[in-house]
């Protein structure tokens, strides 16, 4: 685990909640590339775009916001609930803190840049988003695309 991610999970002074969207055009997923650390190795992962709701706002402003941040994209109501998902992040066997994470469905009109935010930005296909979604905490994903659940307890621990 590099010292930034344990600076992450030992300083965490509250749960995650986080707001994300499910942009489709075409038969593609709107994704952002990351660089994420996963079991103490860093990776590149390909994501949803959203992120950390900030303290006062509302999921929708957060969605906005995130979606412009690391896009460029303008989304605007109504957006479709799709899924909550929720996970634990434990280092060494001990619970640091809880995260939920909240995906709607918007649509966005104009082409996506990546920002400084984000690595790169593409439009994966369904077809081939499953081996794009190589993240533990893909398993929520990728079961709402099979499935269509709206509620996953993901059972993914990092160390």
């Amino acid at each position: 685990m590099g010292n930034d991610d344990i600076r992450e999970v030992h300083l965490r002074d509250r749960d995650f909640v986080g707001a994300f969207a499910v942009v489709e055009r075409d038969g593609a997923i709107l994704m952002v590339q990351n660089e994420r650390v996963i079991d103490g190795a860093t990776q590149l992962t390909w994501d949803l775009p959203g992120g950390q709701v900030e303290p006062g706002e509302m999921l929708g402003e957060a969605l906005r916001r995130e979606l412009r941040e690391e896009t460029g994209l303008l989304v605007t109501p109504p957006f479709q609930f799709l899924f909550v998902q929720e996970g634990e992040r434990a280092h060494q066997g001990v619970r640091r803190y809880v995260w939920r994470s909240f995906f709607f469905g918007c649509a966005a009109d104009g082409e996506p840049v990546a920002s400084a935010e984000v690595l790169d930005v593409r439009w994966i296909p369904r077809s081939d988003l499953r081996a794009a979604l190589t993240a533990p905490y893909h398993e929520s994903f990728r079961r709402w695309l099979d499935e269509g659940f709206a509620f996953d307890a993901s059972g993914w621990r990092d160390r």
